[in-house]
Order: C-alpha cells, then structure tokens, then sequence
C-alpha cells in the first residue's frame, strides 16, 4: 500500500499562512501525499492559529502542525520531523519548504511524470553549483533511499548548531555528495548540464529564472529572487507577465507577499561585473544582456 508523507518546512511568526503557500501545500495534498508542517518559531498556543487556518471549511488542507523552535533552517525542521517518526511505513517521502511562488502550472502532471521514472531520488530542479546536487526545496525519495546510511549520516547533522552556510554545505552540497556514493538513481523535473554553470556557481533559480520557468517542467520562482535579488538579476521587474495562468495562480498573491515582507538581504546588491558575468552565463543570454544594458 502507497503511504506518501511530505515533511514540510514552514516559518512565518504570526502563523498566518499566505494564500501563496496555502496553493502550494493544496497542490501537495492533491498529489496524494499526508503533510506534517514544521512550524518554525512558533508556541503551541500560536500554531493553533495556523492549525485554524489549514481548517478553514471554504478550502480545508489537511495537515498535521507541528511547533517547534527556529533553529536549523530547512534542515533542521525535517530532521525534527524525522524524529517524530512522520515518515514511518512512508513509501514516497517528499521535502518540501516555503521558499518559493508556485506552483505556477498544475503539480499533478509533474509528480506523475517523475514517478513514472522510478527514480530513488530526484528533485524538482537540478543545480551544478559548486558539485551538482538536487535543489533541497521540493526533493523526493523513496523509503529505502532515505534509510540509506549514507542519506542517514546527512539528517543525523547537528543543524540546529550550524550557520546558513554550513547547512547549505552539510546539507543541501552534502546530500548531492551522499546520494552519488551511495550509488542510488536520481533525476531533477529540470537540470542542465551545462559546464559554465558549474564554473561560475550559477543557481539556475535565479540565473535562468525564466528558462525554468518556461520549461513548464519546474514552474515555480524562488521568493528570494523577487524578494531580495542577491545576484543582482536585472530581468525580476518582468515575474507577473511570466504568470501563465493568473486563474490558476493568482499573481496578487506575490504582490502581497513582496509588500509586507522586508528583504533580508542586507549585504547590498552584486556588483555591476557579476551581474554582467551572470548574463552572459544565462541560457536566455540575450534577454539577460538586454535588460542589464538597459538597467532594468
């Protein structure tokens, strides 16, 4: 019997949940899969607003809240997760977090897809940044994958004890690394292979934003991107005409998002020559170049 579980990262401190994220967790649930919801920050008093919210009787999602401190990031709320045992007898596993606008375009048709590839691992975008590894935001696996030693050694980290960077680098780089000696099959609904990419450490969710998109393979935007723009990407002013289907999903929802969210990135934007560097590497490299030249 399929049991899918998805172990869901959320943070947002006055538990409201945001019309983007409820769409995205509404497309989990129509893939068939339970959600247990790491609820990041929150008290048990104040998860039971978020608890209300997942009722709602106009567009119920059934989900299991769980509070916990804001510690560790994404990995640090699955590992918590994890520990709860919200995957045991699981025979699909996906990790999944907030960090994205999407999805843009139906979810069902993708899952299915990749399912039918029988993949161990895989992913919803594939990034050749520093070592090529599966982007962590919407990543799937098998139960036999997850028990892995090799995948067991990367959850059983000290992430609650880490900084960012050392959980991108123990976790997400570190999973890539582990899944390849492990030896298991993996594939990503969008990669490219290219070798620039690679060279240059390009997050193709920011570098080749339009191109994922366009794909209709991985539609969805990082709201890093749009929020906080830290490489500088000169063509973002263009997101709501790349919204292929506003019924769908509403672009007011990013909109409303942006206006009441800060950017958190305080390190001040890329410099004139990355930003030049990240347009030629672009797979859109005339449009990249065009919208940097005009300086938009």
């Amino acid at each position: 019997m399929l049991m899918r579980v998805c172990l869901f990262a959320y943070y947002n401190p006055d538990a409201r949940l945001p019309p983007h994220t409820r769409h995205l967790l509404s497309q989990i649930a129509s893939c068939g899969f339970t959600i247990h919801i790491a609820a990041s920050g929150l008290s048990d008093s104040t998860a039971q607003f978020l608890r209300d919210d997942l009722a709602n009787p106009a567009a119920p999602i059934p989900a299991t809240v769980h509070p916990r401190p804001n510690t560790g990031l994404d990995f640090g709320a699955w590992q918590f997760l994890l520990s709860k045992g919200c995957t045991e007898n699981a025979t699909e596993i996906l990790f999944a977090n907030d960090s994205v606008f999407g999805p843009l375009l139906p979810l069902r048709p993708i899952m299915n897809r990749m399912r039918e590839k029988e993949f161990q691992i895989w992913g919803m975008v594939r990034s050749e940044a520093v070592v090529p590894h599966l982007q962590s935001w919407f990543l799937c696996m098998t139960h036999d994958a997850l028990k892995h030693p090799a995948i067991q050694r990367i959850f059983n980290q000290p992430f609650n004890d880490m900084t960012k960077d050392e959980i991108v680098l123990h976790g997400e780089l570190g999973l890539g690394l582990a899944i390849k000696a492990a030896g298991l099959s993996t594939g990503a609904s969008w990669s490219s292979t290219r070798g620039l990419a690679r060279l240059l450490a390009l997050n193709p969710m920011h570098a080749d934003w339009r191109t994922v998109l366009r794909s209709g393979n991985a539609p969805f935007i990082k709201t890093e991107l749009l929020r906080d723009n830290p490489s500088g990407i000169a063509s973002i002013h263009l997101w709501r005409a790349e919204i292929p289907d506003p019924t769908f999903f509403n672009p007011d929802w990013i909109t409303a998002y942006l206006a009441a969210t800060p950017p958190r990135n305080r390190s001040g934007r890329a410099s004139l020559r990355a930003r030049a560097v990240q347009a030629l590497a672009s797979e859109d490299r005339r449009h990249a170049l065009t919208a940097l030249l005009l300086g938009r």
